[in-house]
């Protein structure tokens, strides 16, 4: 089970979504270095999620759904402000350009913690194990499923921000500005969609 878990959690990580596009979009026009500061803050936001998810911080959004829809929405409308800042970047041709407000660290962060989903997957990861028996192995889960994020993660930056990588965005430029924009744009609507829609069928 310790190993099924490791496996799963490695296939969810490779999945693109939008810490893969906001650490890569780093790592391709400001460098290795605030990538990885991207990559540390995505790696903090999903440790905190996994211990949450111990916790049982998934019967307290079961109980309190508003909190979920409130820290959701807020992680959507930024990134709804990060597609308008890589759009932004389409008129110019110059690399490096409107880098958001905040640290990279706190971008990761904030990006990450816009998928409330991902507690309920650790949920459903850690419901098979029985914990009070082997208090020693939650430990270890943990600390090596923090690592695996943080290596992951950090190879996407270290690779984004290679000179060939470099070469073949600069080739492609405006479409792969467009479509992070895109990315960034859809799964922020789609995130304050599924809120409003929610609110709608709860009253």
């Amino acid at each position: 089970m310790f190993l099924w878990t490791l496996i799963i959690h490695f296939f969810g990580l490779i999945l693109p979504g939008p810490d893969f596009f906001l650490i890569s979009s780093y790592a391709l026009r400001e460098g290795f270095k605030n990538a990885l500061k991207a990559s540390l803050g995505v790696s903090f936001a999903m440790s905190v999620w996994i211990i949450l998810s111990i916790l049982g911080l998934s019967v307290i959004f079961h109980q309190f759904p508003f909190l979920q829809v409130i820290l959701s929405s807020i992680g959507a409308l930024y990134l709804l402000y990060l597609a308008y800042l890589i759009y932004k970047n389409t008129k110019n041709t110059k690399l490096k350009t409107q880098k958001p407000p905040i640290s990279p660290f706190f971008s990761g962060v904030i990006t990450n913690l816009s998928n409330p989903k991902v507690i309920f997957y650790f949920a459903s990861v850690f419901a098979n194990f029985d914990f009070s028996q082997m208090q020693w192995m939650l430990v270890v889960l943990i600390l090596v499923l923090i690592l695996e994020t943080i290596v992951y993660f950090s190879l996407v930056a270290l690779l984004f921000s290679k000179q060939f990588m470099l070469k073949i965005y600069e080739k492609n430029l405006k479409k792969i500005d467009y479509l992070s924009a895109f990315i960034f744009f859809s799964f922020g609507v789609f995130i304050l969609a599924k809120n409003l829609l929610a609110m709608i069928i709860s009253n």
